[in-house]
C-alpha cells in the first residue's frame, strides 16, 4: 500500500467529467503534476516538473508546451476549494481506456464522498450534497441546477444503484436506517458505522424529547399564570 500514489486536486476540476472525461482527466493530471513539482527543492521549473512526472510514472513527455499548460491549469484554480485524492492506478484505468457513463458516474460518486469525508473517518450526507459534489460543486444545490450529465443520475433508483456499486466494489460502508441522509465511511467497519449512527440518532431523539418537554412545561406555566 505504501507504493500507491495519489493525485490531489480541487473537486472543481471534475466539472464536465460526464461530457468530456478525457479533458477533465488531463487537467487533473496537469494540476497534480505541477502542484507536486512546486514541493520539490532541486532544479529549475522544468526539471522539477520532469521529476514530478517520473515520481508518478505518467506516460507523458515533459515538453515546454505541456509544462506551460499544466502551469495554466494550476494557476487558474482558485484557492481554498475542497480537495480530493485519486490513486494513480484508478486514474490510469479511466485515462487510458473508454468507460461507460455509468462507470464515470460511479467514479464521481466515489470521489464526491471522499471529498466530503476529507480527513474524517465517517460523516452523514444527503443525496443533494453528494450529487452537487459529483458535479464539481463546493456547496449543495438544488437538483435542477446540476448539469444534465449528473441530473440524470439523481433518481432514487440511480443513486441507490451507484451506492450499491460503491459498497460492493469500492470499499464504501453506508448506513441509512431511519436517518435523514446517510452515513458513509471508507475507514470504519460497517458494524462500527451502524453503532455510531444509531448512537447519534438516539442522542438526537433524546434531545428532541427534552426540547418538547421543555416547551410543554413553558406552555403549562404560561397558562397557569394567565389563569391567575
Amino acid at each position: 500500500m505504501s507504493d500507491v500514489r495519489y493525485f490531489n486536486f480541487p473537486v472543481a476540476l471534475l466539472r464536465d467529467f460526464m461530457t468530456d472525461s478525457q479533458s477533465v482527466l488531463k487537467n487533473i493530471l496537469y494540476y497534480s503534476l505541477y502542484s507536486h513539482s512546486l514541493r520539490l527543492d532541486y532544479g529549475d521549473e522544468m526539471e522539477r516538473f520532469k521529476n514530478a512526472i517520473d515520481y508518478y510514472e505518467m506516460p507523458i513527455f515533459p515538453t515546454p508546451d505541456v509544462f506551460y499548460e499544466a502551469q495554466d491549469v494550476y494557476e487558474f484554480m482558485p484557492v481554498n476549494l475542497p480537495m480530493v485524492g485519486l490513486n494513480t492506478e484508478i486514474f490510469l484505468r479511466f485515462f487510458l481506456s473508454t468507460k461507460s457513463d455509468y462507470e464515470k458516474a460511479t467514479l464521481l460518486g466515489f470521489l464526491a464522498i471522499k471529498s466530503i469525508l476529507g480527513g474524517k473517518s465517517y460523516c452523514k450526507i444527503d443525496n443533494r450534497f453528494w450529487l452537487s459534489r459529483m458535479d464539481g460543486l463546493s456547496r449543495s444545490c438544488d437538483i435542477y441546477l446540476l448539469s444534465d450529465g449528473i441530473r440524470k443520475y439523481s433518481t432514487e433508483y440511480m443513486t441507490k444503484k451507484i451506492k450499491n456499486e460503491l459498497k460492493d466494489n469500492w470499499g464504501l460502508k453506508s448506513y441509512s436506517r431511519y436517518t435523514r441522509g446517510f452515513y458513509v465511511s471508507f475507514d470504519m467497519s460497517l458494524e462500527n458505522l451502524v453503532k455510531t449512527a444509531e448512537a447519534a440518532r438516539k442522542a438526537v431523539k433524546e434531545k428532541q424529547k427534552r426540547l418538547e418537554e421543555k416547551a410543554l412545561v413553558q406552555k403549562a406555566l404560561m397558562e397557569i399564570k394567565a389563569s391567575q
